[in-house]
């Protein structure tokens, strides 16, 4: 068996567990460590396994981790990094949603001189979500976003209630600064797809900003432009207040 097909026989045979490329060279004695990195690049990218920043089953640290993800049988795509995921259109790249979280995640990491993560926090008694970016201290939480126009250049509203729903899960948490990333799409009309979902939601965003998210041809020439400022969470006014 190829050291491929070991890797990829026991990420899939661990179905709930998560391994970072450190733990699965020391579990397979496959070495040196950075042929595992490569081997595990090769298995996301063709859609194998799910690489994402999370927590190591195995020695429990937050880096980046290899599992089953939700369908072991996915569709093989023909790219070599996640960065190659991009669609041409006439307002340049645009990049499928998985390397469009992993570019954010650079970003900010880059931005802000914080590393982030996939992490679960508490939004209830019995109940935690799985934010999509979280810093180590977790002071930045960021969940990220992207839609397009229809085809016949009408806003999505089905598609937005996932960030409707992100909205309520931002609502839970208090004392960290939760941003909202999208990335951006312009119709025909010269339309922000951001711009219009602020419009339309400004009264349920909260202390929540919102970034419009373009890809440059490099991570160093991405602009971001930050639509919407933080405001009063109203929904804590009025539990101050007594009035619910």
């Amino acid at each position: 068996m190829s050291n491929d097909e070991t890797i990829l026989s026991f990420v899939r045979s661990k179905k709930d567990k998560r391994y970072c490329d450190d733990c699965l060279s020391a579990l397979l004695k496959i070495y040196p460590r950075q042929q595992v990195n490569q081997i595990c690049r090769n298995l996301s990218d063709r859609g194998y396994i799910t690489r994402e920043r999370g927590l190591c089953s195995n020695c429990s640290k937050y880096k980046i981790v290899n599992s089953s993800g939700k369908s072991s049988d996915a569709l093989v795509k023909s790219v070599a990094t996640q960065d190659a995921f991009m669609t041409s259109s006439d307002q340049g790249q645009r990049l499928d949603y998985g390397a469009f979280e992993d570019r954010v995640s650079r970003f900010v990491e880059s931005k802000f001189g914080k590393r982030f993560y996939k992490q679960d926090l508490q939004i209830g008694p019995s109940k935690f979500h799985r934010f999509d970016l979280v810093s180590e201290d977790k002071n930045i939480i960021i969940e990220c976003k992207s839609y397009t126009w229809t085809e016949s250049g009408n806003f999505p509203s089905a598609k937005i209630s996932t960030a409707i729903e992100a909205l309520f899960y931002f609502s839970r948490i208090v004392d960290s600064r939760k941003i909202l990333v999208f990335q951006d799409h312009i119709n025909q009309r010269g339309e922000s797809l951001v711009e219009i979902f602020v419009r339309r939601y400004e009264g349920v965003i909260d202390d929540v900003v919102v970034w419009a998210y373009s890809m440059g041809d490099s991570i160093e020439n991405d602009k971001v432009v930050v639509v919407r400022t933080p405001k009063d969470n109203w929904y804590e006014k009025i539990l101050r207040r007594g009035q619910v």
